[in-house]
């Protein structure tokens, strides 16, 4: 059985994870910068974030337990596992993160549309983990898994533009 609490840290770990990595090869490629410095700093950023991200959750899920506590709301707390909740955000976090890290370097063989690819993809990974959501929530699975991955999409392409800008002002 999946608890809610559960279910919250695998999709919050996916999202920042799918969604953090995709933002620094946009980012990246937007800028102009050698391919490499996606793997050098996408691999930094992955394991720090997936770290800051786990002991987020279990911090703040800590907070929340004491809080329901100290307002006699027992029903789930006793239940609760922040640790546990904190390992599955970081771990999630590092598997969904690793997708678009892993996809730019085998569409970086071929040379043509390898961004255009990358979009697609990942834009599937994002509806796939918000279809896997749905199963959970009762929401319809191309209502989630769209939902996620237009957010996903946006804010790889924010990502892009700004670093796209500031390279051409940084141009003179």
């Amino acid at each position: 059985m999946i608890n809610d609490y559960i279910l919250r840290s695998i999709i919050y770990g996916g999202i920042d994870g799918i969604i953090t990595m995709f933002n620094i090869i946009s980012g990246i490629t937007g800028a102009k910068l050698n391919y490499k410095y996606i793997f050098i700093i996408g691999l930094a950023v992955l394991i720090s974030d997936g770290l800051s991200m786990g002991i987020s959750d279990y911090l703040s899920l800590n907070a929340d337990i004491k809080l329901k506590q100290n307002y006699k709301k027992h029903d789930l707390v006793n239940e609760i596992k922040p640790i546990k909740n904190g390992l599955i955000t970081f771990f999630s976090f590092i598997f969904f993160g690793f997708i678009p890290i892993f996809l730019y370097f085998i569409f970086n063989k071929s040379k043509n549309n390898k961004y255009i690819k990358l979009i697609i993809s990942i834009t599937i990974s994002l509806f796939l983990l918000g279809s896997i959501q749905s199963k959970y929530t009762n929401e319809s699975w191309y209502f989630t898994g769209t939902r996620l991955s237009v957010f996903g999409i946006i804010t790889a392409l924010i990502a892009f533009i700004i670093s796209k800008k500031i390279m051409n002002i940084l141009k003179y």
